[in-house]
């Protein structure tokens, strides 16, 4: 009750297109943009389920993660209720981030997470494993100051990783990302106290990373909300929140230039138009 009390008042404003356009559209930008899924649980019924992190790389090289996925045996653990309860096949794990990467995840000098939950948190413990140098991570006030039950284990990850920074941005409403222009955080909330929406623009496409305000693509065009069930008892989400961010992000999905990224459908991603890493 306390976190369903807790989500419900952080519904901060949306700042006009415009502004966004403009925040994104500056010089030295983004000019790559890569998913890497470090696993994927086949479901019963919808598309199967990918744990993926997404890589931005600037001209100079430099390289930014949204969300750090899992390492496998988290990922097969955190199947094993899908399959009791929701028929899904166990999760196929495809390595770490850090073990995709190779070589790059060296160059990867930045973090920022669309929520703390674990699966999209607990990348970054296999990212400091063979890391001296820290690990910049930028958290929006929100998700740096509003945790619950459900976050504190994302939370915990980036303690136990052991090297990350960890910045806490200035108010917004549109937070820009130190250091890597053209990467640009709003406040959303809805899934979670601190779930953020990232916008990067690379080349002539508008990236939008949603997290999970929608488990499916579908979901988000067709405005369809999450099972009640998990809303209330899984994860404690507001409802009237995530259906006016759903309205929100698909009418930035309709201009073809823009497109909304869902991060666990699988099917959306691969023909998403984003290239997966090629590991």
């Amino acid at each position: 009750l306390v976190a369903h009390s807790q989500i419900r008042e952080i519904a901060p404003n949306l700042p006009s297109r415009q502004a966004l356009l403009d925040a994104v559209d500056v010089p030295g930008g983004p000019v790559r943009v890569h998913y890497v899924n470090t696993a994927t649980q086949p479901m019963e019924t919808g598309p199967s389920l990918a744990h993926p992190a997404f890589l931005l790389e600037w001209p100079s090289g430099r390289r930014l993660l949204v969300d750090t996925g899992m390492k496998p045996e988290e990922a097969v653990e955190f199947g094993a209720p899908l399959e009791l309860v929701g028929g899904a096949d166990p999760t196929i794990p495809h390595g770490s981030i850090a073990d995709q990467l190779g070589s790059a995840a060296a160059s990867v000098d930045g973090i920022v997470f669309t929520h703390l939950h674990n699966d999209h948190t607990n990348g970054t413990i296999a990212l400091c494993e063979e890391r001296t140098a820290p690990l910049s991570v930028f958290q929006t006030p929100w998700q740096f100051d509003e945790r619950n039950h459900t976050t504190e284990i994302g939370a915990q990850d980036l303690v136990e990783a052991g090297c990350t920074a960890i910045t806490r941005l200035a108010e917004g409403p549109i937070y820009e990302i130190p250091s890597f222009p053209g990467l640009i955080a709003v406040g959303a909330g809805g899934h979670t106290p601190g779930s953020p929406l990232y916008f990067a623009r690379v080349g002539e496409r508008l990236w939008i990373f949603s997290g999970d305000v929608t488990n499916t693509r579908a979901e988000l065009i067709e405005n369809r909300p999450k099972l009640a069930l998990y809303s209330w008892l899984v994860v404690p989400e507001s409802p009237e929140r995530l259906e006016a961010l759903r309205r929100w992000l698909a009418d930035w999905d309709r201009d073809p230039k823009h497109a909304v990224i869902v991060s666990h459908d699988l099917e959306a991603l691969e023909n998403s138009g984003i290239p997966e890493w090629p590991h």
